[in-house]
């Protein structure tokens, strides 16, 4: 591995910014990985980059709640942020796996956070399979579970997306602490049947990481053990540090532009 990993906690922001963190860490990827941290203040659903967020979400129903919408730099389905821990990982794909191909860096970096769960006590496993609950691929994205993200006791516990920017790659997810994501379904432009549907799927096939080790969640500890694992998988030197200002500069703007 050539650099050593920053890693940085940015605390709870909004949501449209927190993307913008993410996509500026992703430019600057080849001047080092970072292993970032983060919650969202005010909850947000957040939708894949493919979704048109004004069809896809009740945004009236959103804005009544005071929760934000945003549309994510990565694929995948819906997801509400509520109750949860956010990562993301930017980097040169060769810093993660010899090659960087795209199967292998989802198993690898499943891997480094099943082994930071486990430091904390977390029961986990990774999905080796991959499924879709009902063949329901337009639901939601916790009422299924894909190949290499995490399940504790046979639920999913983290949902994970990927994207590649030519030779940089941004990977980010939830790290479900709370049920807060249940209220998914009605937050979403569907009917009153599709919402009892996602609600019951949601509800059998994911997980919170409070309800499966029947304690609160210490969420320094949680950061701590998750930093631990990825330098042991990875081998590499993990330093803490924080966004420069010329980071936060770009994120804010791309969160004015996106207003």
């Amino acid at each position: 591995m050539g650099f050593a990993w920053r890693v940085v906690d940015t605390g709870a922001n909004c949501g449209v910014y927190n993307m913008g963190v993410d996509q500026v860490l992703a430019a600057n990827a080849a001047q080092g990985p970072v292993l970032r941290f983060y919650g969202w203040d005010p909850p947000a659903v957040s939708c894949g980059w493919n979704q048109q967020p004004e069809c896809e979400t009740d945004v009236e129903a959103c804005r009544a709640l005071g929760i934000d919408v945003v549309r994510r730099p990565t694929g995948g389905r819906a997801v509400l942020h509520w109750e949860e821990l956010t990562y993301s990982v930017a980097c040169v794909p060769e810093e993660l796996v010899e090659g960087g191909g795209i199967e292998a860096t989802h198993r690898k970096l499943g891997a480094c956070l099943a082994e930071g769960l486990r430091l904390f006590g977390a029961p986990v496993e990774l999905e080796r399979a991959g499924r879709c609950v009902g063949g329901l691929r337009s639901g939601p994205c916790f009422g299924s579970t894909a190949r290499w993200e995490l399940k504790c006791q046979q639920r999913k516990l983290v949902g994970s997306a990927q994207r590649r920017y030519g030779r940089r790659l941004l990977q980010h997810g939830s790290i479900l602490l709370g049920r807060a994501h249940e209220r998914l379904p009605q937050l979403m432009r569907i009917d009153e049947g599709a919402q009892q549907r996602w609600t019951r799927q949601v509800r059998a096939h994911s997980t919170d990481l409070q309800s499966c080790m029947g304690r609160s969640i210490d969420r320094a500890e949680l950061v701590n053990c998750l930093v631990e694992g990825f330098r042991s998988q990875l081998g590499a030197k993990m330093r803490w540090g924080v966004l420069a200002a010329d980071e936060m500069r770009r994120a804010g703007a791309w969160e004015k532009d996106s207003a």
